[in-house]
Parts: structure tokens; sequence; C-alpha cells
């Protein structure tokens, strides 16, 4: 997963390059309440957030999850409540002042990241935003999912082309989706929308 993970990263780093951004930057995203430079920050905090988790002390007595239950025991999200909020001001400081300095920054840290990463056992615990515990690989798993989907997200509001990802890093994301979404909804719903499209309906969704 580590591989994935640093592959779906560098594909993530043409937005933030992207001349289209800057020009954006101030502007409404495609994500409620989110302005592009928030989003932007967003995105490259999931590389950032990594050295966070890995810096993190680890919890006692907490059962050990995978990247399915995380995601599956979370609420859907409320754009007014204090964890939504919390995450959109992290974001806009994330940004900084302006993308070209955020697009410095992240290269600098997927280079860093890469470095600690290369040694690290893929079941080595690690403290997910001081309350879940998780096999670095599960870890990592989240957050490739979080930049392949933020992706398109920044791309849909500044204008261009989604990323190309590898297939490996396709097929993680879309496979943790599944599964992710059969856990909430349940196996029925989630089979008519990949195959039935007359008998499927809109709660199909991971998220």
């Amino acid at each position: 997963m580590i591989a994935t993970f640093l592959s779906a990263a560098r594909s993530a780093a043409s937005l933030l390059h992207s001349p289209a951004l800057a020009d954006a930057w101030s502007k409404p995203s495609a994500l409620a309440e989110f302005r592009v430079s928030g989003l932007a920050g967003h995105l490259a905090g999931q590389v950032t957030n990594v050295g966070f988790f890995l810096d993190s002390p680890p919890l006692s007595a907490e059962p050990v999850i995978d990247a399915v239950r995380f995601y599956a025991q979370q609420a859907d999200v409320d754009l007014d409540s204090d964890n939504a909020r919390g995450i959109r001001d992290r974001s806009e400081r994330n940004a900084g002042p302006a993308a070209v300095d955020l697009a410095l920054r992240y290269d600098a840290a997927v280079t860093e990241i890469a470095d600690r990463l290369t040694t690290m056992p893929s079941d080595q615990l690690v403290t997910v935003w001081n309350r879940w515990t998780m096999p670095l690989d599960q870890c990592l798993l989240t957050r490739v999912l979080e930049l392949v989907i933020h992706a398109d997200d920044l791309a849909v509001s500044i204008g261009v082309p989604t990323p190309s990802f590898s297939d490996e890093v396709v097929d993680a994301t879309v496979t943790t989706l599944a599964r992710i979404a059969v856990r909430k909804r349940g196996t029925v719903p989630v089979l008519r929308a990949l195959s039935r499209r007359e008998r499927s309906d809109d709660l199909a969704t991971a998220f």
C-alpha cells in the first residue's frame, strides 16, 4: 500500500501545480462551504496528515480497525457541525497564502513521507486523529481514498481534467468504496447500483 499511496500522491500533484488553481484560488469550490483554496489545502493535507499520524503516540486498549470500519462507523457529513467547520478551518490554514506556496510544500512533504515510509512494515500500528488505531497499510488506504476523491473535487472546481491515477490506485479506491457502501447501505442497494440501473436508488453511495 505504500507504493499505491505514493503513486496517488504524485498523481494529485499536477492539480496543485496547475495555473488554473491560482486563478480560482479565492472562488467557491464544488464542495459546499469550501473555497478552492481550502479544498486544495485539504487535498494536500492527505499527505502531511500521514506524518502527523506516524508521530502520534499509541492509544491504549483501543481495537485495531481497517479502512472500511473507519469510514463506515462515521456519520454522514453535517456541514454545520463543529467537526466539519474544524476541517474547513484547518484546510484553509494548510492552504497558506498562495497556490505556488502550497505546491512547493506539498512536493517537499511527498518526498519526506516517502523517505519515512521506506523502512516501515505494512502492519505497523498507527494512531489516526488520536482516536483510532490502524495498521499502516489501512491508514494509507484511507489517504488514497481521500486523495482520489478530493482530486476529482478540485479538478471540477478549477475546470481541469481529473488526474489519471494508476490501475492499483483506482482498484484500491473503487473496491474500498464498494465495501464501505455495502457496510453502510446493505448488499442489495450496492449490487443494483453496480449492475441494474433501472432498480438502483440514491442510497448506494459510500458517503
